[in-house]
Formats: structure tokens, C-alpha cells, sequence
């Protein structure tokens, strides 16, 4: 009788202990979305605290170690096979992001070139460089608005790849034209576009 009764008890525990391990994993994939989302849409003013939360988002695969080695034997070998490359790939990139952008600086370079108010946006045309000869160059047009003293809602709107000059003017009311030279194939090929704006800048 004791041996049904602790065998019970042991099958109650271990459906306790998987609920509480698919709760804490659910919970961990929504955070994960939360800062994938954050990461592309808000930018603090201060540089170090974007490095600390990209830094966050890139450990936080991490917290799902010990819930999938709570689960039962089957579902367990499940959650270590999938778990295993985001784990690696995870702290690939986190170990990058510490070594390239903490220890040795940063490799990413950002001049903004023209500037201008729209409404309470801020809209940019910027030189971005971000891995040195070999890496990514080009201008880059943004709109940003404030949020919190310190935090922008920011939107990346184009992306001139090997573009090396560029002129940012007004067109009218929320809209801006971006005239672009440089390419890969050419130094004079030339972008001429108009652009039109978002009160919100995402809606």
C-alpha cells in the first residue's frame, strides 16, 4: 500500500514538475520575442546600455537549461536536441558581441550627415560602418522619436548599401527625399528617392 501510495506521489510530483518546466520555457520564448522586438525598435541614448541589452537577449537562451533538464526522460532528450544549437549559436554571439564590441571597442561607426525635425520625429541620414574594409557600408536613413528622456522609437526606413554620399531634403509634410551616390558596381551611380513618413514612425 505504501509503495502505491509513494508511487502516486512521485507521478503527481513529476506532472507538477513538467507543467512548472513548460510554464518556465513558454515564459522564457515570450521574453525572448519581448527583446527581439525591443532590440529592433528602441534605441537608449546611451551606447553602453544598448550593449548591456543586446548582451541580455543573446544570454537569455540560457534560463531554459535547467527546465528542460527537469522534464521526463523522453521529452527531456526532445528539449536538449533542439535547445542545443540555439544554445551554441547563442553564445556565439554573445561571446562576439563581448569580445568585438566590449574588449576591442566596438567595430560599428555611425556619422550622421544631415538631420532635420518632422513633427516631434527626428529624421536622419547617417554613414554607417560596421566591420572594417570587408564590412558593412553605406548610409543609412532613420526616423526616431522620443519616448522616455533617455529611449527612442527608432525605424531604419532604407538602407544604401556602399553608398558614400548623400543629400537628405524636405519634400512636404512627412515626407523626405534621399538623393544616394555609390554603389558596389559604380562610385557614380546615383539613388534619387522620396520617402514618406510616419507621424508615429511605425504606425
Amino acid at each position: 500500500m505504501e509503495t502505491v501510495r509513494s508511487r502516486i506521489c512521485e507521478m503527481a510530483e513529476s506532472s507538477t514538475q513538467t507543467r512548472r518546466s513548460v510554464r518556465q520555457l513558454l515564459l522564457t520564448a515570450l521574453f525572448i520575442g519581448i527583446e527581439y522586438a525591443c532590440i529592433r525598435t528602441l534605441s537608449f541614448t546611451v551606447g553602453f546600455l544598448n550593449f548591456v541589452f543586446v548582451c541580455v537577449f543573446f544570454a537569455t537562451p540560457l534560463f531554459a537549461i535547467r527546465p528542460v533538464l527537469r522534464l521526463q526522460r523522453k521529452p527531456k532528450i526532445w528539449g536538449l536536441v533542439l535547445l542545443s544549437p540555439v544554445l551554441l549559436l547563442s553564445s556565439f554571439l554573445l561571446l562576439g558581441k563581448l569580445v568585438f564590441d566590449g574588449i576591442l571597442g566596438g567595430r560599428e561607426r555611425i556619422e550622421v550627415l544631415q538631420t532635420f525635425q518632422e513633427g516631434r520625429s527626428t529624421i536622419q541620414l547617417q554613414k554607417y560602418e560596421n566591420g572594417g574594409a570587408v564590412g558593412i557600408h553605406g548610409l543609412n536613413l532613420e526616423q526616431r522619436r522620443l519616448i522616455v528622456p533617455g529611449l527612442y522609437l527608432v525605424r531604419s526606413i532604407d538602407f544604401f548599401d556602399s553608398a558614400h554620399e548623400g543629400t537628405l531634403s524636405e519634400e512636404g509634410s512627412y515626407k523626405v527625399r534621399v538623393i544616394a551616390k555609390g554603389s558596389y558596381d559604380s562610385s557614380d551611380h546615383q539613388v534619387d528617392r522620396v520617402y514618406s513618413l510616419r507621424p508615429w514612425v511605425y504606425f
